[in-house]
């Protein structure tokens, strides 16, 4: 199947280009901020657990804004992945600083294309253990509160 790599030029491939964008961006993390919307259709819708569902490229980068004001410096490194029709799945980890540690949590991504698009990402992960991350410490609730004072 043809899907878009990369909306700023039209760029297309196939799924393996686009999983492979996918984790370029996250290997970057924040640095990429501006630039994960490129591989996304115009009506992204992004679920993940804990969090409000956003649509459309502008909620979904000030997601993505807010994501990394919290954890300036995630990344995720993709392990696998695998499509089926209209479907790809990605399994990946998700590293982070969380009360002044790391801290890494396992994610499986379910993209949805349409037209060429990925139109709908559905993250799969436990948010507890991440939850438990930021409670379980003095600095994790530091970490919180001032995401909060920021008005992110």
């Amino acid at each position: 199947m043809s899907v878009v790599v990369d909306a700023r030029n039209g760029q297309r491939g196939d799924y393996a280009a686009w999983v492979a964008a996918f984790e370029d961006l996250w290997r970057g993390g924040r640095a990429n901020l501006n630039r994960f919307m490129d591989i996304m259709g115009p009506d992204i819708r992004l679920i993940a657990p804990g969090l409000k569902p956003t649509q459309g490229k502008p909620a979904c980068t000030e997601a993505f804004r807010r994501t990394f004001a919290l954890l300036p410096d995630l990344t995720a490194q993709v392990h696998r992945w695998s499509a089926s029709g209209d479907v790809v799945f990605i399994e990946m980890s998700f590293t982070a600083t969380v009360a002044g540690r790391a801290f890494t949590w396992h994610n499986v991504d379910r993209f949805l294309f349409r037209d060429g698009y990925a139109v709908e990402r559905v993250a799969y992960f436990n948010p507890a253990k991440l939850r438990r991350a930021f409670l379980g410490r003095p600095a994790g609730w530091l970490q919180l509160l001032r995401r909060a004072r920021s008005g992110l």
